[in-house]
């Protein structure tokens, strides 16, 4: 069908969703390279972390139950240090670095410059309660915790997070397979001379750029995508034919740009596949998709915006259900609307989770008492200024979790 018999809703998109083929092959991956993969089962914190209390403050772990007071200096741990053959006996101390786990006796941490120092002993002249300045056990995730639920694309904030807990890899689901298809007589394909290639433009010709702005922004915004092919063609109907059958061999889903309008060249159209056949959408009208045997073929316009729209309104969300994504991944900096007071004299960066409310973005801070990306429903950080904000306030983000419903 040619698109101008009947455009169909952006919402119709929806009604392809049961006829794809969804990714069921599993992988284990090492953390450290699972970014951009989709959790295919809940990671659970496997241990409560830190196990043992933690310094959070460069200083001297002491028994908070003797101070204020005097403390001989009997040794020192540094952070990656696994020492529990230093016990803090009453009346000593013991110098510690951020990260340290406080030896056996000690559970509090005087900063360096809270003490005066005399020789071999410290000086500690105020009250410090337990567990001041460290991280007790199980403070940044409790066994069992869920850290990324099935469905989440982890970032490299989730990465951050998994490995400060210790937790190594994750099961995940292999990537989605896609080939890109270039069509037009008209493409010039780079590297080219740039003189040569300004005199065929304005003879006519076309910088081939659609195609690799698809290729983009999927590579960008959809790292559970893998471009592994894109290939550029002229108008004859059985070279692109050839390039389509050989995609839906090989890969999961492909991408035709170019040839959409409802011309002698319609490619789409001449494919004969039934589908959804143009959008109540503008630019990209002639975006469509088709589904053969489970594997989506997509149709979308030459022209770069257009393209671009269909990709958004169309492509995604039928890639993003192919591959199981229920927590898709977000990236760079948006402007939001502090939903609670931050206090504070210094410069801060919170962690917040994010929540659209009627029509704004509203970044609701989150409460930790660590310096970990543990917190599963964190979706950015927001750059607060010296001195804090109030409510209403609006502060840059820095989002790395998806909020749109598409």
């Amino acid at each position: 069908m040619r698109y101008l018999s009947g455009l169909n809703p952006v919402a119709k998109v929806a009604e392809v969703l049961p006829l794809v083929k969804r990714i069921d092959q599993v992988e284990k991956v090492a953390t450290w390279d699972a970014v951009g993969r989709v959790v295919a089962k809940d990671v659970t914190a496997p241990h409560d972390y830190p196990p043992l209390p933690r310094a959070s403050y460069d200083g001297y772990a002491v028994n908070s139950e003797a101070t204020p007071g005097r403390f001989r200096v009997v040794g020192t741990v540094l952070v990656g240090q696994y020492r529990r053959d230093i016990e803090v006996k009453p009346g000593e101390a013991v110098y510690v670095t951020v990260g340290a786990f406080l030896p056996e006796g000690a559970d509090a941490v005087v900063p360096e410059e809270a003490v005066e120092r005399e020789g071999d002993f410290v000086v500690v002249k105020s009250k410090f309660e337990k567990y001041a300045n460290v991280d007790p056990p199980g403070s940044y995730v409790r066994k069992g915790t869920v850290m990324a639920s099935q469905g989440t694309v982890l970032t490299p904030f989730d990465v951050v997070g998994l490995l400060d807990v210790g937790i190594t890899a994750v099961y995940a689901y292999r990537r989605l397979r896609v080939g890109i298809i270039a069509t037009g007589d008209e493409l010039i394909v780079p590297p080219i001379d740039p003189e040569v290639a300004t005199e065929l433009v304005l003879k006519g010709k076309v910088i081939e750029s659609t195609a690799s702005l698809v290729a983009w922004y999927i590579d960008t915004y959809m790292p559970y995508v893998k471009v592994e092919e894109r290939v550029v063609t002229g108008d004859k109907h059985e070279e692109v034919r050839f390039y389509v059958y050989k995609f839906l061999e090989n890969y999961d889903a492909v991408i035709i740009t170019g040839g959409a309008g409802p011309s002698e060249i319609d490619h789409f159209y001449k494919l004969g596949f039934s589908g959804l056949r143009g959008f109540r959408m503008k630019p990209g009208r002639p975006t469509s998709v088709a589904v053969i045997n489970g594997k989506p073929v997509f149709g979308l316009s030459g022209y770069p915006i257009s393209a671009l729209h269909g990709v958004i309104r169309v492509v995604e969300p039928v890639l993003r259900h192919m591959a199981n994504v229920t927590r898709p991944p977000g990236s760079g900096w948006v402007y939001a609307t502090m939903a609670q007071d931050v206090q504070g004299e210094m410069a801060q960066i919170v962690r917040v989770k994010l929540e659209i409310s009627e029509g704004e973005l509203l970044a609701r801070p989150i409460k930790a008492k660590h310096h970990s990306f543990t917190e599963p429903e964190t979706c950015g950080v927001a750059l607060i200024p010296p001195g804090g904000t109030k409510k209403g306030d609006v502060v840059p983000v820095l989002v790395f979790r998806d909020v749109r419903k598409l």
